[in-house]
């Protein structure tokens, strides 16, 4: 297996991913860094970890192009049977590569980790409950009827026989849904969810990047599920994401609908009761999802939680106006929303 880590402006986290996974169970002549047009000395720092011919720099393309590169430029296809590609800000747990190895077959053409939060402020402990419910939840049901909808940045794994038959070339906001959808729409084969092996990544530092990163994630979403028409095949990919998209329905009656029907009835017991349940069940996952990653911090910062359940879902909507009403964002130019944001990971910080 090769490890792929395209990168611009890494600087300050660079080291971090390259030494954990040395730890984790790769060997540094397997282990590959692609700079895309930075201009700190991210290229310096992989050469102090890695063979001079692991280090590869090329002009800003965009991540999806400095991957492809990467695989081209090291021969990857030739020389290995799988390629990891993993995200330059996130740090791999003690046992991930050989857990990685030790359940991977011939059956899967790609997989994904396990993602969990480094420690931070009160936004990477909101995301430590949303990675515990999305993937201790979800991500095992959509494992299990095949639709998983998306593989990933911090965990993407690829059988190295079907890169040729991935275009890494489309302009796209989210190119990890991009890369999985084309998965889907060619057939190509399963998709594995491997929980054991767990990899640790760099939320937002605050309120402003959460923001401008969700609104991406977004945008991209709603990119991809158009330029890959999803809901007009009837395949099983479609019919999850349908769902995904009746369950944030669901959220706007909730919070934004029935609001407005109990403010213009003057009746708010119904309205009362739901978001009392609401309240109830929300917490209870949160709770157990602290109880999980044996963080009871992430309890303290709940009642904040509520903040960005709203974020979340306008967002999602404004997205969905934009790409599809608006018809903004049909393209995406080369380029890193990181640029600025990355902030120094500790040794063994989170883990």
């Amino acid at each position: 297996m090769a490890l792929i880590l395209p990168a611009h402006n890494e600087e300050v986290v660079i080291a971090a991913t390259v030494r954990s996974a040395l730890a984790g169970g790769m060997e540094a002549q397997d282990i590959f860094v692609v700079s895309d047009g930075s201009l700190d000395t991210t290229v310096l720092i992989a050469l102090s970890h890695l063979p001079w011919y692991n280090v590869f720099a090329q002009e800003q393309g965009g991540k999806a192009m400095a991957i492809a590169s990467g695989i081209r430029h090291f021969d990857i296809v030739r020389r290995y049977r799988w390629v990891h590609v993993a995200d330059a800000d996130g740090v791999f747990g003690p046992t991930y590569f050989q857990e990685i190895r030790d359940r991977l077959d011939e059956s899967y053409v790609a997989a994904t980790g396990h993602i969990q939060s480094l420690k931070g402020g009160w936004i990477s402990k909101y995301r430590t409950y949303e990675y515990t419910y999305g993937l201790e939840i979800m991500r095992r049901i959509q494992s299990f009827f095949g639709v998983i909808p998306v593989i990933p940045g911090a965990t993407c794994i690829f059988r190295t026989d079907i890169i040729e038959r991935l275009d890494f070339t489309q302009s796209s906001l989210t190119e990890d849904m991009d890369l999985t959808l084309q998965i889907h729409r060619g057939n190509l084969g399963r998709i594995a969810y491997i929980p054991q092996a767990k990899a640790f990544t760099q939320d937002p530092k605050d309120f402003g990047d959460y923001w401008k990163q969700v609104a991406r994630w977004y945008r991209g979403t709603w990119q991809v599920m158009t330029r890959h028409k999803v809901g007009l095949r009837p395949r099983k990919i479609d019919a999850y994401l349908g769902f995904m998209l009746l369950e944030n329905l669901t959220m706007m009656a909730e919070f934004v609908v029935l609001p407005i029907i109990a403010w213009w009835g003057q009746n708010y017991g119904p309205l009362a009761l739901l978001f009392i349940n609401d309240m109830i069940i929300f917490f209870a996952f949160t709770v157990w999802s602290a109880g999980v990653n044996r963080r009871a911090d992430v309890v303290s910062a709940f009642p904040l939680f509520y903040i960005l359940r709203f974020v979340n879902l306008f967002l999602y909507f404004r997205s969905w106006f934009e790409i599809v009403v608006q018809r903004k964002f049909r393209s995406a130019r080369p380029g890193w929303t990181t640029a600025g944001r990355r902030y120094r990971i500790m040794s063994g910080a989170g883990i």
